[in-house]
């Protein structure tokens, strides 16, 4: 009999198998923060289980990357991607892995109360902008009036009282739109203005992109859900104030798995409590420095360096890999019961598709290019004390030429001397005097469809010129550092979630959950995220016939969960 319906052929097609051996050889595609994260949790959870990481680079840790700058009077501290995590939400997951790999003591933190929690800036139209936010080290009737001050006189912020006010009187959404772009979303309910000029400020913190393209649904989904049950955001914030908010069943479980005792240091666990973000002694990289130490005292552990896996190949007893060697150019064939990947969905479908001819050609997520420019100077307080200035979209064009997307104060989450209260762990930088360090954030979506980027003296130009403009810095930096991360962001644009499903259910048809995902589309873009990415990805890997994708495409069961009072 000859099969007519188009599913019937694609199955026939595929080569799958059913029977689904124990997860004792387990390789990990990416040795970036997830990759390793992963690693660590398999080894934990099974001691001796295979597992062996491949990476295309020579070196490990992704895009966590710190460089040490040595001048005359000591070293500093430059960060080329993430720089700080936070406590909140999935931090309590990395908080354990601190723990786990004997990082208390290496951990710095900048308290609540230090001004780089409480000042945070916006650059509209032509100078910076505290955002409203309550100060506590000031008292009411000053904080009141620095409210007051600023929603009457500051052009980014005036109006915003007023379109809150009537929020709640304009129409739902229709019910037939399945997905919207944020920016969209926003218009809707509060009007374009603040989105351009204030909204849009805070997306280019996060994820580099555009407001107009990224997904509301898949970015923010309680919001979206609450427009849905209540037809007002302001009204449906109100009623969670009043009957406890709504978060995802899998996420409350989450929540309690990490209420439960853990031997945290106490002092640790203190400022754990009391920080707003958190970073290591040596950077950001010091957390995957530790991770690959770690791993490496493991004898099941094997680290394949420079090589590129080029094809994922289901068979009958195994899945089959192809590797090809950055330095040699020469190919090996590997075999291991399962394969997790934390590679791009780009890069995991092209690998995929060697053997699954047509396999997945409809884009995941694209990933914007952002180049950042560290730049350190001999004068210190060259900037607002705070922890840096986003710039949004309705910016005019003359004062944002070079196209940034904003500028961290990196002195902001250091201690600057010892005893500083604002912090509480080791000094990170040890130059004798400090002096001003910041980085520089250009491209992301703008630089979309650009054919070439700006070389490194022309990104340092750029960020020197925004430096002067922006805060009228002339003086020449004493070191600095250009880095262009290519494709290093992904955007869950607008209609995110149904592209994801197609994924789920080409990688459930063809490996049978011999070949899962993990990595920062799957749970977020965050280094929190990443890690909770590999925490679940490990934990399920005894479930038979996943993905890694089933929290994206699965309906969400959302409970309440209710704020108990202090």
């Amino acid at each position: 009999m000859i099969a007519t319906n188009p599913s019937m052929k694609l199955i026939l097609s595929c080569r799958c198998y059913s029977s689904q051996p124990d997860p004792n050889d387990v390789a990990i595609l990416g040795g970036g923060i997830t990759g390793l994260a992963t690693a660590h949790y398999l080894s934990q959870s099974n001691p001796n289980r295979k597992v062996t990481i491949y990476e295309s680079s020579p070196r490990l840790g992704g895009w966590l990357h710190t460089e040490k700058v040595e001048i005359d009077d000591g070293h500093i501290l430059f960060e080329k991607g993430p720089r700080t995590l936070r406590p909140a939400g999935n931090g309590s997951l990395t908080a354990r892995l601190v723990n786990q790999l004997g990082l208390e003591d290496e951990t710095i933190f900048t308290m609540k109360t230090a001004p780089a929690a409480t000042n945070r800036y916006l650059y509209y139209p032509d100078h910076l902008v505290r955002v409203p936010q309550p100060d506590k080290k000031l008292g009411f009737m000053a904080n009141a009036a620095a409210l007051a001050n600023t929603f009457t006189y500051e052009p980014a912020f005036q109006g915003i009282l007023g379109r809150l006010a009537l929020e709640p009187f304009r129409p739902a959404r229709d019910s037939s739109v399945t997905d919207e772009s944020v920016g969209d979303f926003f218009a809707r309910r509060i009007g374009r203005r603040l989105v351009d000029q204030v909204m849009s400020a805070v997306v280019h913190g996060i994820y580099a992109g555009d407001i107009y393209q990224l997904s509301m649904k898949s970015l923010f989904p309680s919001l979206w859900r609450l427009e849905e049950e209540s037809g007002s955001l302001v009204t449906g914030l109100l009623q969670n104030m009043v009957e406890g908010a709504k978060v995802p069943a899998k996420e409350l479980e989450f929540m309690m798995a990490m209420k439960q005792p853990y031997p945290f240091g106490k002092e640790f666990r203190k400022n754990f409590r009391r920080s707003n973000v958190f970073t290591f002694r040596h950077g950001i990289q010091q957390l995957v420095d530790t991770l690959e130490a770690s791993l490496k005292k493991s004898p099941n552990v094997i680290f394949q360096l420079n090589q590129e896996v080029t094809d994922i190949k289901n068979t009958e007893q195994n899945v089959e890999l192809e590797a090809k060697s950055s330095t040699e150019g020469s190919t090996s064939k590997h075999n291991h019961t399962h394969v997790i990947s934390t590679l791009s969905p780009d890069k995991t479908s092209q690998a995929a598709s060697s053997m699954n001819r047509g396999f997945l050609k409809l884009p995941v997520c694209p990933t914007p290019t952002v180049m950042t420019v560290n730049l350190y100077y001999r004068t210190p307080n060259l900037h607002p004390s705070g922890f840096g200035y986003l710039i949004p979209l309705g910016i005019p064009i003359d004062q944002n030429p070079e196209r940034a997307l904003g500028v961290t104060f990196d002195t902001a989450y250091a201690a600057g001397t010892p005893g500083d209260e604002d912090f509480v762990g080791p000094m990170q930088d040890t130059v004798s005097n400090r002096g001003t360090k910041v980085t520089v954030m250009l491209g992301g979506h703008y630089w979309d469809g650009w054919s070439s980027h700006p070389s490194n003296d022309e990104g340092l130009q750029m960020a020197q010129s925004i430096m002067e403009r922006h805060l009228g810095v002339t003086e020449k930096p004493a070191a600095h550092s250009v880095n262009l991360n290519y494709n290093c962001i992904p955007q869950y644009t607008v209609g995110f979630e149904d592209r994801v499903s197609k994924f789920h259910d080409e990688l459930s048809l063809r490996y049978s959950g011999r070949l899962r995902v993990a990595g920062n589309w799957v749970r977020g873009v965050g280094v929190n995220d990443c890690i909770r990415s590999a925490w679940d990805v490990a934990r399920d890997l005894d479930t038979s016939g996943l993905t890694g994708l089933e929290y994206i495409v699965k309906p969400k069961q959302w409970l309440t969960v209710k704020v108990k009072k202090s």
